[in-house]
């Protein structure tokens, strides 16, 4: 049996991870979970609180994350799992992975301009494009300077050949076939498939 994919798409907030993952997801017969639906599920079961009550979710969507991703590889499935990954949690999550499966890793690290992410996490917050419970109890100036302070943190998890950079700084620049192609080569999947 073929060893199983672990494909992470990471970068920070407002890079297209998830516009990335449902392109994915629609072009390859593989699994996508998506860290943000779950924290959103949480919130509409749960309900949206303060900022104290998001981070707590948080936390708790990133463990439901990280575990479903493990049952997939338990399976010896591949699976894609998107997140704006803190760097240095995410790493020793990613060590017990690849202790734990014998499993092949690809990152899809999407980047942009510091200021065009920016802008667009701004604009984006003030639409209904982001679910409220994210920025609950929030000023605008304080989600401003939060993502600010925590940009570096969302660096690629991974180097050299299991690391795929994508510059999203312009969206219409983006080959989408070529990373669909780098994906579906990473899973040896035929053309068609």
């Amino acid at each position: 049996m073929a060893k199983p994919v672990l494909v992470l798409i990471s970068g920070a907030p407002a890079t297209g991870k998830t516009v990335l993952a449902r392109r994915l997801g629609e072009a390859l017969p593989v699994p996508v979970i998506e860290r943000d639906a779950i924290k959103e599920t949480l919130f509409d079961s749960l309900g949206v609180g303060d900022r104290e009550w998001s981070k707590k979710l948080g936390a708790a969507s990133f463990a439901v994350f990280y575990l479903s991703a493990e049952t997939h590889l338990t399976a010896g499935q591949s699976v894609i799992a998107e997140a704006a990954f803190h760097r240095p949690y995410s790493i020793r999550w990613l060590d017990r992975v690849r202790e734990r499966f014998e499993v092949k890793v690809l990152e899809l690290h999407c980047h942009a301009d510091p200021e065009t992410a920016f802008h667009r996490y701004m604009r984006r917050s003030r639409t209904t494009e982001r679910h409220a419970g994210h920025d609950a109890g929030m000023s605008t100036d304080a989600q401003a300077r939060e993502w600010r302070q925590q940009y570096l943190v969302y660096g690629p998890l991974t180097c050299g050949t299991e690391l795929f950079r994508i510059d999203t700084t312009d969206f219409a620049t983006v080959d989408n076939e070529a990373v669909i192609a780098r994906v579906r080569a990473a899973l040896n999947l035929c053309a068609d498939c």
